[in-house]
């Protein structure tokens, strides 16, 4: 299936009223699930949840300009890579990040808005995790 661009876009305004509590639940979730990855993150997880939703907005309002989006993950995997993050770290990643949009877009959670998530997921992770060989 091809990534839905523009329901990926229309997805964010869904989280956008939401704030921080996206990035409070996708970190318990991500904590909670795989409890491996939590010394990886400082204690105080302010800033970094910052830059996590501004991320996934990046992404998701970039993900049909893949000239603009492929640098920005290049210069993202390779700063992973002071975190010591593996590739084995990206799948419970992506779960979280699904669970989370699952969770805020309620109805408007289809079977393909999932699949169009996956597949952008897909697509940023291997760029990513490339970039940090």
């Amino acid at each position: 299936m091809a990534i839905n661009a523009e329901a990926i876009k229309k997805s964010v305004d869904v989280l956008a009223p939401h704030g921080t509590k996206v990035t409070e639940y996708f970190y318990n979730y991500l904590f909670r699930k795989y409890p491996e990855v939590r010394p990886m993150f400082p204690d105080d997880m302010g800033p970094q949840a910052k830059r996590l939703l501004d991320s996934i907005v990046y992404i998701a309002s970039n993900i049909d300009n893949l000239d603009k989006l492929v640098p920005y993950l290049e210069r993202l995997g390779a700063g992973h890579t002071k975190y010591n993050t593996r590739p084995e770290h990206y799948p419970a990643v992506g779960d979280a990040l699904l669970a989370t949009l699952s969770h805020f877009a309620g109805a408007a959670w289809t079977p393909e808005l999932r699949e169009s998530w996956t597949e952008a997921y897909s697509v940023a992770s291997d760029v990513m995790i490339k970039a940090a060989r």
